[in-house]
């Protein structure tokens, strides 16, 4: 008897499960029984225990540690090697089965009766013996289970005579030695989930017979999913299901089967979303197309299958279960459900069915409201406002741009792209050729994410009511909402993002009991989703680690049981994944105003909101934001009601709120003099701190308050659960707007007089004003203001601000120029500032007023004293329009950002300072490129002798070809660059302008690219390489156990 034990229980104690297992081997009626066991896992305390008990009721059972937790099929397998002889019989058990006292005979003497090779006993529930739990399993030809006994059956002796059975569960197997040794065992690739129908249909190819035998009773307690929470077996067993067809199915009917699997999970996936399953149906269907990509591995293993194989397909074939298995489960356990539901007491399926009914109702109410809110965001579209820009270059360009190594944002730079650009060109590759569509489903989208993220990180709670609770809270809470309407992608994609960071912290209470590989995938997991958000908002990565820090500290401070080793290792896995995935990027931070980078240039000054208004999520688009002060009362309620694993929660998501809602405050009033993220970055926590409060309260009076003694707490919690319920009343109010108030029209709309690529050349706009107002990623200065408040600036190229703009620019010396400019505007040293600007090609300058999201008639954004009379004196400034939200001025001296200078420029150009540019007049420069676009490696021009100007910062990658002659770069105006042109070159001459992207830059793509897709196969479990067969590692190979002899 070969026993599998997985050791789980209290520290230093046996499980009172494994005592019985070990009562039931001792009191077996069958003589020749030896026993051998496999205890796997850590060498603890646990371990140790459970080996003191084996050795006091089994003291001539031998017992074998082994490494970690290689699995089942592969542990037993070593059965193989330590056991002498060929003439015995093996029994496969789980250490979570309890054989009645005559178990072992009966299918000792049936097997040799029956002639069989495999024979199992009937499995029943352990807790109640009188149902049913396995009577053998049928298969198809796809490899679906038929279980054959529904859930909850009554054993009533239906089931009781000897049969024959495709498939037996492996919890009890008895199996000839001499054929296991033969067909090699357990597949050595199947670790969890699959093992017995591989097995048996290997069994079935040589003939044998597998028979399932009723007199011999074995209790199974079938618990590996609560045991083992972070080994996904649905996956594991779909994955292993799929290759085990395609190994044992003969080659003339492999096709037609790999077809009905295909069209089987096809068909099934909708089935299996509607019916809540959905992660059944994608599992199927990955599966099914990865068996593709495991083509090697499968005709490997065929080859072998075939070795053995003595008889046909049809002999097989007959044995299986006509149709679909799963099909027809699926019509049979409808029909058990409902005549259950029928017979069972009114009472009782009045209230199951009330329970039920509850969450689903609130969740379709939510949906709806959702829907209804965002429906004219579909229809007419999402306005460009603050981060939400159009999104107005192909997948092509942004992936042409990423892979260049010239970052055109602002006045481009020599560095790499964000990350952020790769990610919207692979989702705009896979939104056929729809980019509105999938920018509104990139804001939108990202409500549903945060409701499944939500319900995901409640899954501990003991109720639906709870979950349903914080999912309810969460939604209600205007700070997702007042994203949209101001335009904060960041701040939104946080707020999606946060919920799927705790579900994974929350995965950390199992890590004790998991394997290495499971706890790393759950890491890659939490790597990818931090990962995702920082590629567009890196301060997203500092709240993780404050957040994990908080986590930690208020679970260690309550007493919680959460395995804080468990938390560091996932947390500690996906940080590192994450910075891994923006390592191209990274380098983008390293600076002196690195942090500044990191959360984004502010204007210097709070906005002194106050704590009311931030407690309320108002950014002054969500009507009757102050609701959301119930929820307040409702995370205190939970304090003082919850007990155990609920005031854990309830603490937890106190210490959330408290903290973050403290920095949100320490930015509003600026009492320490340092940049904070943007305000809605970090209220998304205390959006998350009260859904967990909200959770803790609910659950709190379901468990805790509710049939005890009457007290404050009885109506208290009543308070706290119409809190949850009143606090969401405005959500439905802002709904009926159908754009959850973001403005209709925005500036963009003003900006359109301004031309995109017109016929006197590329320009570029300077935008000025507060850094808040600006549409695209700011920079700031100081601009002589008492007040503190600072200058925002930002470049864009002609046209309306576009992704490129969304990171604030690379400190080059094109920057350092331009800053050096606007420190002279501030000082008033000249009027000709206009000069100073026409290297960089800055055409217009661009003051936003008001926005109508951020900065209103009612309450507008300051700008800095003294910038509107300080550009009212400028020379070259003419104003092109002017009112209340906006105003242009254009720049006179301008210069086209490719140009042929005249004479006089030709000269400026080889100086530099201010002094010798005030002097220059650039006027007479022609456009040599209309459209020039920087994140392009090779663009024609139309030149010819003298020199050309290049309104980018200087470096040696950028040249100019003539007829094959190649003319280097020169430094021009102590910013930019030029090309001198030999005199004899005629006019409309074409040259190439081309960009000579590093060799480290093409590794470095290649090498991020690599680890994103790596992160995503690991974290999805798919694999282009077969399993690499596990080793497993035993205490000791000694031989000293043989069949017909003793120990």
């Amino acid at each position: 008897m070969v026993v599998f034990c997985d050791p789980v229980g209290p520290e230093g104690l046996v499980g009172a499960d494994f005592a019985e297992v070990v009562a039931g081997l001792v009191g077996q009626d069958y003589e020749s029984l030896q026993y051998l066991f496999f205890l796997v896992g850590p060498d603890d305390e646990v371990r140790q225990a459970y080996e003191s008990h084996i050795a006091q009721h089994l003291p001539l059972a031998a017992v074998r540690k082994v490494e970690g937790n290689p699995g089942y099929g592969p542990t037993q397998n070593a059965a193989a090697r330590l056991v002498e002889g060929d003439n015995g019989l093996f029994l496969f058990l789980h250490d979570d089965v309890c054989l009645a006292s005559n178990a072992v005979s009966e299918l000792v003497t049936e097997l040799s009766r029956s002639n069989a090779a495999v024979v199992g006993p009937k499995l029943v529930q352990w807790d109640d013996p009188s149902l049913l739990q396995h009577v053998g399993m049928g298969v198809d030809r796809c490899g679906e289970i038929d279980p054959i006994v529904l859930p909850g059956e009554k054993d009533q002796q239906q089931h009781d005579a000897v049969a024959d059975v495709f498939c037996l569960p492996s919890a009890c197997l008895l199996v000839r030695s001499d054929l296991f040794r033969t067909l090699g065992g357990f597949h050595p690739g199947i670790t969890f989930g699959g093992e017995e129908m591989d097995l048996c249909w290997r069994v079935h190819l040589t003939g044998g017979r597998v028979v399932v035998v009723p007199s011999a009773v074995a209790r199974h307690r079938e618990n590996f999913t609560s045991r083992q929470p972070l080994i996904e077996l649905t996956t594991m067993s779909e994955t292993h299901r799929v290759a085990t067809v395609l190994s044992c199915t003969s080659g003339a009917r492999l096709l037609p089967v790999f077809f009905q699997m295909l069209g089987l999970s096809l068909l099934e996936l909708p089935v299996s979303i509607a019916t809540g399953k959905w992660k059944q149906g994608l599992a199927a269907l990955r599966a099914t197309c990865g068996g593709v990509l495991q083509f090697g591995a499968v005709a490997k293993r065929r080859r072998i299958v075939q070795q053995s194989r003595l008889v046909n397909d049809s002999e097989v074939h007959h044995l299986q279960v006509r149709g679909s298995a799963r099909a027809t489960n699926f019509l049979r356990l409808r029909r058990a459900e409902s005549e259950a539901r029928r017979r069972e007491s009114f009472v009782i399926a009045k209230e199951r069915e009330r329970r039920q009914r509850f969450s689903v109702v609130v969740g379709c109410m939510l949906a709806a409201i959702v829907v209804v809110g965002s429906r004219q965001l579909f229809f007419r579209g999402v306005a460009n406002i603050g981060q939400f820009v159009p999104f107005t270059e192909s997948w092509r360009s942004l992936a042409a741009a990423y892979r260049l190594g010239w970052w055109p944002a602002g006045f481009g730079s020599l560095s790499p792209a964000p990350t952020g650009t790769a990610l919207v060109a692979v989702a705009s590759f896979f939104s056929l050729g729809n980019p509105a569509l999938l920018r509104t489903l990139a804001i939108v989208g990202l409500l549903l994410v945060a409701a499944i993220g939500m319900w995901k990180a409640s899954v501990s709670a003991s109720s639906s009511r709870a979950r349903t609770a914080g999912l309810v809270t969460y939604l209600a809470l205007p700070i997702g909402y007042e994203c949209i309407a101001t335009g904060r992608w960041g701040a939104l994609a946080c707020y999606g993002a946060l919920p799927w960071v705790i579900a994974a912290f929350n995965t950390a209470r199992h890590t004790d009991t998991a394997r290495a590989s499971d706890i790393a995938r759950q890491g890659v997991r939490l790597g990818l989703v931090i990962g995702v958000v920082a590629a567009f908002e890196f301060s997203f990565v500092p709240l993780c680690i404050v957040l994990f820090g908080l986590w930690w500290l208020s679970g260690i401070v309550a007493g919680g049981t959460t395995s804080i080793r468990g938390v560091a290792s996932i947390f500690g896995v996906g940080i590192c994944t994450a910075l891994l995935l923006q390592l191209m990027w990274l380098g983008n931070y390293v600076n002196s105003n690195w942090w500044q980078t990191i959360v984004g240039f502010d204007s210097g000054v709070g906005l002194h909101k106050g704590i009311q208004e931030l407690a309320s999520f108002n950014f002054g688009r969500f009507h009757l934001a102050t609701f959301a002060l119930l929820y307040f009362f409702v995370l205190v309620v939970s304090l003082g009601t919850a007990r155990g694993e609920r005031f854990v929660l309830a603490l937890r998501g106190a210490t959330f709120v408290v903290a973050f809602l403290g920095l949100a405050v320490v930015g509003d009033t600026r009492v320490v003099n340092a940049a904070m993220p943007d305000p809605a970055v970090l209220l998304t926590v205390v959006a998350l701190g009260l859904a967990l409060g909200a959770i803790a309260a609910v659950e709190a009076f379901d468990v805790d308050v509710k049939g005890r003694k009457f007290g404050w707490q009885q109506p208290a919690s009543v308070l706290a659960l119409c809190a949850i319920a009143v606090g969401a009343f405005p959500l439905a109010v802002n709904a009926a707007n159908g754009r959850w108030n973001q403005p209709s029209s925005s500036l963009s709309s003003l900006l359109s007089q301004l031309q995109k690529n017109p016929v006197e050349g590329d320009y570029r706009i300077l935008y000025l004003g507060n850094s808040l107002l600006l549409p695209a990623a700011p920079r700031t200065i100081p601009f002589g203001s008492t007040d503190g408040l600072q200058l925002g600036y930002a470049i864009t190229d002609d046209g309306a601000a576009t992704l490129y703009n969304q990171w604030a620019a690379k400190k080059t010396s094109a920057v350092v120029s331009l800053e050096n400019t606007l420190q002279n505007l501030s000082e008033g040293n000249t009027p000709r500032i206009g000069r100073l600007l026409a290297p960089l090609g800055v055409r217009y300058i661009v003051v936003p007023l008001i926005d109508g999201s951020r900065s209103t008639r009612a309450q507008p954004l300051p700008l800095p004293q003294g910038l509107l009379s300080a550009l009212e004196v400028q020379l070259d400034f003419r104003r092109q329009y002017f009112a209340s939200d906006l105003i242009i001025y254009e720049n006179v001296a301008w210069a086209p950002t490719l140009a042929q200078l005249s004479d006089a420029g030709i000269a400026a150009s080889k100086n530099a300072g201010s002094e010798a540019l005030i002097l220059s007049d650039l006027r007479g420069a022609t456009p040599v490129k209309t459209g020039f676009i920087p994140g392009r490696a090779t663009q024609k021009l139309d030149v010819r002798g003298g020199t050309v100007s290049a309104a980018i910062p200087s470096s040696s990658r950028w040249r100019l070809e003539i007829k094959n002659q190649k003319v280097l770069s020169r430094p021009a105006f102590g910013a930019t660059q030029a090309f001198d042109i030999p005199t004899d070159v005629p006019e409309h001459t074409v040259a190439t302008l081309a960009f000579s992207r590093p060799w480290k830059h093409v590794l470095l793509v290649v090498l991020q690219f690599a680890m994103w897709v790596f992160a995503v196969f690991f974290a999805l479990g798919i694999r282009i390489r077969r399993r690499r067969q596990v080793e497993v590692t035993l205490s000791s190979d000694a031989r000293d156990i043989s069949f017909g002899g003793n120990q």
